[in-house]
């Protein structure tokens, strides 16, 4: 009877028998450096827009076992995985958004800029996430839009500064009074500490 090979990583399993003087070297050898690649690899992948199926083969090397993805290129793209149980980390260095999918199913989307675990459960995947949304959207709808009214939008803001006077914050451009008060303050800090120095 011929190996096998496993359902999720593809990696060769030695049928009773079979390979005689050959299972160590190199077919053993082979199969440590797969499991090594999924469990530490990574793989870049340069994205040209559209979809990008991951390679994938029985006992051979492929993209799909990887694990890690660190995307680079042109986006939006759609990265298609094989519908196997696994987890990925992905880096999306592209300039919009990635979809990580089966082809079939709830599909990963990774942000520009986004570092995630990615995770296929054999038919949909899921990024790491809090209450549902991505870690980055959760924390952005939390920090900005999650109590409308106690933090203003950012959207317009470019060079301001976010300002509360206790009650209410809102965005504002740096006025001579607040540099001034920074500059006394600095310089009254840098007098405590001199007369500190000088009483020991």
């Amino acid at each position: 009877m011929p190996s096998s090979y496993t359902p999720s990583l593809r990696l060769e399993m030695q049928a009773a028998g079979e390979n005689l003087n050959t299972w160590g070297a190199p077919r053993l050898n082979n199969t440590l450096a797969r499991i090594d690649f999924a469990l530490a690899g990574r793989t870049v992948l340069t994205l040209t827009g559209g979809d990008y199926r991951l390679s994938s083969q029985n006992g051979g090397e492929d993209e799909a076992r990887s694990a890690m993805l660190d995307l680079i290129g042109q986006g939006p793209a759609r990265i298609l995985v094989p519908a196997v149980s696994k987890i990925y980390l992905v880096r999306n260095r592209t300039a919009a958004a990635v979809q990580i999918s089966t082809g079939a199913g709830a599909s990963a989307e990774v942000g520009p800029g986004d570092i995630t675990l990615v995770a296929c459960d054999g038919a949909e995947l899921f990024c790491l996430s809090a209450a549902g949304r991505a870690l980055k959207t959760y924390v952005d709808q939390l920090a900005w839009s999650y109590n409308a009214g106690n933090l203003p939008g950012q959207s317009g803001q470019a060079g301001k500064v976010l300002k509360t006077d206790g009650l209410t914050a809102t965005w504002t451009g740096l006025s001579s009074a607040d540099i001034a008060d920074a500059a006394a303050e600095r310089l009254a800090s840098t007098g405590r500490a001199i007369a500190f120095a000088v009483t020991l």
